[in-house]
């Protein structure tokens, strides 16, 4: 019996079900177009390559970030896209995982963007396996790096979304179907990919090509293994699904890779981003639709926190904030007429902002309306056009993020309180203006639950993620994504599904 996973050669295509597939004696005819390309060192390398772009493109998607950040109440939408709408109602309803549904690219698009890149990345790190040598200095190490890097990051994104999926690798025999295994299993899978990529890129002098990744640091092996350090502790710290979970985490070993990340104990820090290429094959959808103020405004539970006197709640009545922290402000108003909100933002500078005016139909939730905007990546978000856009720093995990992360290791591992106070304190200080915090444990963690909401909005769409850990969601909110429909009917499978009261 023969089994093949059909997929494009030069860029990755939707994983088709290899359990599906295992049942079927199916003849490919691209395969010798396959094997061509895998038996070619320059096409091995773009495919590596190409992983990246998918990886990425998967992890900064609207599905299902957009959704998930609305149901965390970060942000609030009640428009019908991306999920949001009924998603977003109160009280909670369980996600409709129907693939005739009009919700379902919320878990389709997350389970085969991420299976994609992985499958790509597997093909070119099975040929270098297989004895391929990639010409060029270092030019095998930088490939597998690449592959490395996308299979990492796509099992990561598994992990963290996902209550259980397949684990493929390059050595995965693809002829047997694999078993589908629980999202600790896929984290633990995805960590041993990044140590095997923070082992490659140790003491080595290399850099990526410039089509890998336009990062916004130089892509050299050094800071190619801060970021994996980085994405490390993120996958570690992040895939806790409860507050005993999340106290159960091996905070230890959080901090050893989040201290040897973009930022830590003697490094200069650095922020994961990308420098975008005006919307073409280098942007985020995260910051492009959260940064929209026609389609996401800031969810008032994330303002309240910033400014008590302002409900958690839109219930109809605008409440301008009063706040001592720096990041939230106010609009030139009144904010309305043609042109609006750009002109009523001149001068204005927070990264918060109130706009005295709503979007979205009422009837659908008032609850799901509010006036606040958040601003701080407009110039990167479909605000603005996408020509403008060229040669902006777009952020996916920025410096605040590790520093966040170190210092909350710090105060759940019993490490130094004093330490961690000063890394709170770089942003809630310096950018808030707010008292320094206690280098004591509960105003440490309480400081760095606000820090993170406050600070990495429409980064990389961690708020459920933060918010199933800390037990911060209302009752009834998933705190993770079945496996799509249409594929546990292909794999015939009974159907099920996450949240509702």
């Amino acid at each position: 019996m023969t089994t093949r996973i059909f997929r494009a050669i030069l860029a990755p295509a939707a994983m088709l079900s290899i359990a599906a597939c295992a049942e079927l004696d199916v003849t490919n005819p691209n395969n010798p177009d396959i094997a061509r390309a895998l038996a070619s060192p320059a096409d091995v390398a773009k495919i590596a390559k190409s992983s990246v772009n998918s990886w990425y493109l998967t992890s900064t998607a609207v599905e299902p970030y957009l959704m998930m950040q609305v149901t965390a109440d970060a942000s609030t939408a009640n428009f019908g896209n991306f999920g949001m709408r009924f998603n977003n109602l109160e009280p909670r309803i369980a996600y409709n995982n129907n693939s005739a549904g009009g919700d379902a690219a919320v878990a389709v698009s997350p389970w085969d963007g991420n299976f994609g890149a992985l499958g790509a990345a597997n093909d070119a790190l099975r040929a270098i396996k297989g004895g391929i040598v990639i010409p060029g200095t270092d030019g095998t190490d930088k490939t597998r790096a690449a592959g490395l890097f996308a299979q990492a990051g796509a099992m990561t994104n598994l992990a963290l979304i996902f209550d259980k999926a397949f684990v493929v690798s390059e050595g995965t025999d693809l002829a047997k179907a694999p078993a589908l295994v629980p999202y600790t299993a896929v984290r633990d899978s995805a960590l041993s990919k990044w140590d095997a990529l923070i082992t490659l890129t140790a003491g080595k002098s290399w850099t990526w090509d410039a089509d890998v990744i336009p990062l916004s640091v130089p892509a050299t092996a050094v800071n190619i293994n801060r970021i994996a350090n980085t994405m490390a502790a993120r996958t570690l710290m992040l895939s806790a699904r409860t507050g005993a979970e999340n106290t159960a985490t091996n905070w230890t070993r959080v901090l050893s890779y989040a201290d040897k990340g973009i930022t830590g104990a003697g490094l200069t820090d650095i922020d994961f981003g990308i420098i975008g290429d005006g919307a073409n094959i280098w942007y985020s959808d995260i910051i492009g639709y959260g940064n929209l103020d026609s389609w996401n405004r800031v969810d008032q539970r994330l303002i309240n926190r910033m400014a008590s006197n302002v409900p958690t709640k839109y219930a109809g009545t605008l409440v301008a904030p009063i706040s001592q922290d720096l990041r939230l402000g106010s609009a030139n108003l009144p904010c309305t007429g043609a042109g609006q909100p750009a002109a009523c933002l001149t001068g204005v500078t927070t990264d918060y902002v109130y706009l005295a005016t709503v979007i979205g139909d009422p009837a659908r939730g008032i609850f799901m309306q509010a006036p606040y905007y958040h601003r701080r990546w407009r110039d990167v978000s479909y605000a603005v056009p996408d020509a403008a856009q060229f040669g902006r720093f777009i952020p996916y995990v920025i410096a605040a993020e590790n520093d966040l992360m170190i210092a909350e290791a710090l105060v759940r591992s019993n490490g130094d309180l004093g330490r961690a106070a000063t890394l709170v304190n770089k942003t809630r200080v310096t950018r808030g203006g707010l008292a320094p915090v206690a280098a004591n444990s509960a105003a440490l963690l309480a400081a760095i639950s606000y820090e993170r909401d406050v600070e990495l909005l429409n980064t990389n769409g961690l708020a459920l993620f933060d918010g199933r850990r800390l037990e911060q969601l209302q009752a009834g909110t998933i705190r993770q994504l079945p496996i799509p429909a249409k594929e546990l009917e292909t794999l015939g499978l009974p159907i099920y599904t996450f949240g509702g009261n």
